[in-house]
Parts: C-alpha cells; structure tokens; sequence
C-alpha cells in the first residue's frame, strides 16, 4: 500500500522548496550563476576603454518561462521578415567580395627580391 502526503507534509514541502528549491528552477540558478561569473571574469580582464566595465548577477541569465513580466512582441509581416533577411544576405555578400578583393590583392603582389 502507498503512503499518502499528509496536507500538513505537503505544506512542509511546499515550504522547503521555497527554501531550497528542487527540479528545474535550481537547475537554471545554478547555469546562471556560472554565467555570470564568466561574464564578470571577461568584462573584468578585457574592458572596454573609458568605460567602467558593469558586473553582472545570476538573474540577469535566469530564463522567463512564462513572458510575463515582458511585453508581448509585435508580430512581423512577410515583407519585413523578407526585407530583414535579404539585409542579412546583402551584408554577407558585401562581406564575401570584400575578402577575395584582399585575397587577390595579395596574390598579386610580385614576390619580394632575394638580394
């Protein structure tokens, strides 16, 4: 036969969840906490120059599940997504004939003389 959770058990471990929390919730604290720190650790040894580098705290890597302290997004229409990607591919495209330009330049140069 299966033991059944008194309700006053069951406040007890509501109460000790709020404490120390179990499951998912301690999971993603535990992946923030370490982010975090890896976040301070860079912005400290590689700072920006003439700006005080900001530290940073678990919770500003704690994932919202649920949205609702954020607005809801505006959706976009196929034309913006469209306009967006062809963005992405135009800057990539620039990118691309920028990088064979210099790698043909050095091609070009004549080998240095042996004197």
């Amino acid at each position: 036969m299966l033991d059944q959770l008194s309700p006053t058990q069951i406040r007890e471990w509501e109460t000790y969840d709020r404490l120390d929390p179990i499951g998912e919730w301690r999971s993603d604290f535990r992946d923030a906490q370490l982010r975090s720190m890896i976040t301070n650790i860079t912005r400290a040894l590689y700072p920006e120059k003439g700006v005080e580098p900001k530290m940073t705290t678990p919770l500003d890597f704690m994932p919202d599940w649920g949205n609702l302290d954020s607005p809801e997004a505006e959706e976009q229409s196929v034309e913006e997504q469209k306009r967006i990607l062809f963005g992405i591919a135009g800057d990539q495209k620039r990118r691309i004939r920028k990088d064979q330009s210099l790698t043909n330049k050095k091609r070009s140069k004549p080998p240095p003389r042996k004197g």
